[in-house]
This record gives C-alpha cells, sequence and structure tokens, in this order.
C-alpha cells in the first residue's frame, strides 16, 4: 500500500470511526483501525463487534494494499500533525508515515485479521432528511432507559405508518422514533422520502449506544440518511460514512395507551424562564430523588416548588398562559430539563389531566413531538 492525502481529510476519518473501537477488546485487532484502499480512495474501518464503521476519503492511490494500525496512536500522530499531507506507505506489517516535517513507523496486524463488517441487506430501503433524523434521535435517545433489565427499553424504537396530510386529505409514508424508560416517553414523527416503489412494513429497535453514536456523525452536509434495517443488524448511510449495528431483539411495549387522550389544564410557558425555575428547584430537590412540585393556578401563574428536610426550600414563580383546572403535581425535575434541553422552541405547552395521570410536554412550533412524563406522590 503506498498513498498520500491531506492531514484534514485523514483527521477527520480517523475521527469518524475512531470511536466504535474496542477499548477494552480481548482481539488486539478490535483495538485497531483498517486502512484500505478502495477503488482510488481510502477506506477506514473500525467496530466493536457492537457496531462497525465505514468511512471513505480522497486519496492519492500509488499501491492498493490494507493493514490494521493502533487507533490511539495513529489517531493522536495524524491529530497532532501540522504539515498538510501525510504520505503512507506498507512495509510488510509496518506503516511508514511521512510528511514536511514528521516521519513515523508503526507496526500493525494483518488486514486478514480483522473482523467482518456484516453487509445488511436492502430489501427494505428507508430515506429522511438528516435534519430531520438528527432532531429525532437527539429528542428520543434522552428517554432510553440507561439499565438494560428490559433490553427493549434500552434502545430507541423505528416503525412506520401512515399519516393523513390535513392540506391534500392524502395519506403519507412517515416513520416514528419512540423512547421509554417506564417513566417518560419521547416519540416524534419523521417524514420519510417518496420512492419509486411502495415501502415496506418495517419496526426494529436501536441501541442507545448506536443512536448517540449516530447524532455524533451526522453532519450539517449531509442532506439524506438512507437505512436498511435487516432482521438482526441495521445500516445507515450518511454521505461518504457507512453505520452498521446489531438491532435489539424483542418488542416493544404498547406505548400508546399511556398518551393522554384528554387533558383539563394546559399552561404555556416560555422555556427559558421554565428552565430556569426547574434548575433552581432542583437545587433543593437532590436529596428527594430530584421530586419538586408544579403549582399551576389559572389565568396566569406557575409556581415551581421544591423542600428538602436538611437544607431548605424554594419557591420560583413565572408567568404562564393557563387554561382550564387549577391543578398540583409532582414531577422529576431531571426528566423535565432533559425535554426543555431538546425542545428547540421559544415556548413549551405542558398539558394535564389529574394529580395522578401522566402529563405532556409539546412544542407549540412541532405538532410532531410528544413528551409524556409520569407523575410523583405529592406530599401533603
Amino acid at each position: 500500500m503506498k498513498l498520500s492525502c491531506t492531514q484534514e481529510n485523514l483527521s477527520r476519518g480517523l475521527g469518524l470511526v475512531g470511536r466504535s473501537v474496542g477499548t477494552r477488546a480481548t482481539l488486539p485487532v478490535l483495538n485497531n483501525i483498517l486502512l484500505q484502499t478502495d477503488k482510488g480512495r481510502l477506506k477506514l474501518s473500525a467496530t466493536d463487534l457492537e457496531i462497525g464503521i465505514h468511512t471513505w476519503i480522497g486519496a492519492k492511490v500509488d499501491v492498493d494494499g490494507g493493514i490494521t494500525i493502533p487507533a490511539r496512536l495513529l489517531m493522536d500522530y495524524v491529530n497532532n500533525n501540522t504539515d498538510k499531507t501525510i504520505n503512507l506507505e506498507l512495509k510488510e506489517s509496518t506503516l511508514h508515515l511521512e510528511s514536511e516535517h514528521f516521519k513515523a513507523n508503526i507496526k500493525g496486524i494483518e488486514a486478514s485479521e480483522f473482523p467482518l463488517i456484516p453487509e445488511v441487506s436492502k430489501n427494505v430501503s428507508i430515506t429522511v432528511s438528516s435534519a430531520e433524523f438528527s432532531k429525532a434521535i437527539n429528542r428520543t435517545v434522552i428517554a432510553t432507559a440507561l439499565d438494560e433489565s428490559r433490553p427493549v427499553l434500552a434502545g430507541v424504537y423505528f416503525y412506520n405508518c401512515k399519516a393523513i396530510s390535513a392540506e391534500r386529505s392524502s395519506h403519507n409514508d412517515v416513520m416514528k422514533a419512540v423512547a421509554t424508560d417506564s417513566y417518560r416517553l419521547a416519540e416524534q414523527t419523521i417524514a420519510i422520502n417518496k420512492g419509486t416503489s411502495e415501502l415496506k412494513d418495517f419496526a426494529f429497535i436501536v441501541p442507545q449506544r448506536t443512536v448517540s453514536e449516530l447524532g455524533r456523525i451526522i453532519t450539517d452536509k449531509a442532506e439524506k440518511i438512507q437505512i436498511y434495517p435487516g432482521e438482526n443488524q441495521v445500516e445507515f448511510m450518511i454521505e461518504e460514512t457507512i453505520l452498521v449495528s446489531r438491532l435489539i431483539e424483542g418488542t416493544f411495549p404498547d406505548y400508546a395507551q399511556i398518551i393522554p387522550k384528554s387533558t383539563t389544564t394546559k399552561a404555556e410557558i416560555a422555556t427559558p424562564e421554565f428552565n430556569n425555575a426547574i434548575k433552581m428547584a432542583s437545587l433543593f430537590a437532590r436529596e428527594s430523588a430530584n421530586n419538586i412540585k408544579l403549582k399551576i393556578t389559572s389565568p396566569d401563574k406557575l409556581e415551581v416548588l421544591a423542600t428538602s428536610a436538611h437544607i431548605g426550600d424554594n419557591v420560583s414563580q413565572i408567568s404562564a398562559n393557563v387554561t382550564g383546572d387549577n391543578l398540583e403535581i409532582a414531577f422529576n425535575a431531571k426528566f423535565i430539563m432533559d425535554c426543555l434541553a431538546v425542545i428547540d422552541s421559544d415556548k413549551v405547552n405542558l398539558e394535564l389531566s389529574n394529580t395522578l395521570s401522566p402529563g405532556l410536554l409539546k412544542s407549540p412550533k412541532d405538532p410532531n413531538y410528544l413528551y409524556v412524563i409520569m407523575p410523583l406522590r405529592v406530599d401533603e
């Protein structure tokens, strides 16, 4: 193998694949990144056997070949190299790197020992806007379960359905992204780009770590994402990068039944003021599992309260446009702040039924997103 490429492109490519390198790998080759020429470009690959990533960068290839190189050393070397172009040449199992001011020799492991990243069948093909998909995963991944006692809750559930367009009275294909940890639930609806053939039904659960990784590698330049769900794996194609992940086996719970169908109290609140009041209350709620109380009074008052037997109490009063019944209800402060951090709206709607029923947080700007939060016991 003999080639040259820019330091900028090589650094960017290594950054994309590097986080999928195994950190506690039992196989030494899993600590490495695979460098391989492919049709006049340099292909970089990494895997921890759960997630695999390929990305391609431009290169001037003189001799084809491949080698795996220790990821951390290679990434640090390239990131600290201040030269514009880096030449790479493989001699036996040692990669020689040379640029204007730097030279290095890094011992590697044969490319043939690198695990095969599965190829996913293309029987089902889904194309969505990268901006919409990125927004969806950022808004739903916050509700995934952190423990894996119920594996199906430790990921984001994707499935397709039909949505009725009010303007055209027609049925359009949409994909829903849903996550829940049993205490809160987040759902985002995403439009599916129209294809040349009828879309087959699909439903699959992607691990939380994979979803977080997708959120990291989706760039502003990417216009669309192609998704290919298979039986046990799913493939995401984002420009010059392909991510393959295992899927979580099992059936996602029938979550529709916990979404409130009607509400008796609605408050429209300025998001920054609401978020600040929740943060203030959370300082006093640390000893009580983040338990805070909301006291909503028509027509325009919302109080956020927190009490600690050891350190004191706190009350914040903010303005809100309240319609319906007066109500007191308790929630986990962190769960509310998680939603407010991603809702991307200057105002938020809080919809409630009673003290014991789930609450709804919605964005007035985006009817395709909802966040359900279970109440806590209100102490008298």
